[in-house]
């Protein structure tokens, strides 16, 4: 028994001494190519991007952002130009990548990058601006309105489900607050 697993442990050693020469003689029989870095990776990424960076460019400037009041309109646009800038830094160093290691990372980062809460965002602004003039008189809706647009402010292109889940939570606690006042 004790020999059946010495031998065995020597065919194991002699065997991961002799891997690295053969794949060093199999890599010196194939002939030198130029390196590559995963260009269709970097190609898709970057197409990625442009879209993202696209459709954020469309929603800065789109009716439903316009509509916004003045200063809530501005601290959304500063904020969609701040998500633009982070994709041009993306763009930067995927341009600059030069090995799949690298795409992967930006692949990863571009992942949890989500254009959609910037939208959810205008839908919770617009829906608590709609309820101001009646809140107004109601001191807690008022309140649930300010923080639901205070945190919908804060909310990235990075933020999780909860971050506007809380963001709804507030704007459902004022129209709550109204429509038990009303009745």
């Amino acid at each position: 028994m004790k020999r059946t697993t010495r031998l065995t442990a020597g065919l194991v050693a002699t065997a991961a001494l002799a891997a690295p020469s053969a794949f060093a003689t199999a890599q010196a029989a194939q002939p030198d190519k130029p390196a590559k870095p995963a260009e269709a990776q970097t190609k898709q990424l970057l197409k990625d991007i442009a879209g993202k960076d696209a459709r954020l460019a469309r929603l800065s400037t789109s009716a439903a952002v316009t509509r916004l009041a003045d200063d809530t309109e501005a601290a959304l646009v500063s904020n969609l130009d701040g998500a633009r800038a982070w994709l041009g830094d993306v763009r930067t160093s995927v341009e600059a990548a030069d090995s799949t290691v690298d795409t992967r990372a930006a692949r990863k980062e571009l992942r949890s990058f989500r254009v959609e809460n910037f939208r959810i965002v205008v839908n919770i602004l617009s829906k608590a601006e709609r309820l101001e003039e009646p809140a107004a008189a109601d001191a807690e809706a008022a309140g649930h309105l300010a923080a639901a647009e205070t945190a919908a402010l804060d909310i990235t292109a990075t933020s999780t489900k909860a971050d506007i889940r809380a963001a709804r939570d507030h704007v459902k606690a004022a129209q709550a607050e109204l429509d038990a006042e009303t009745a």
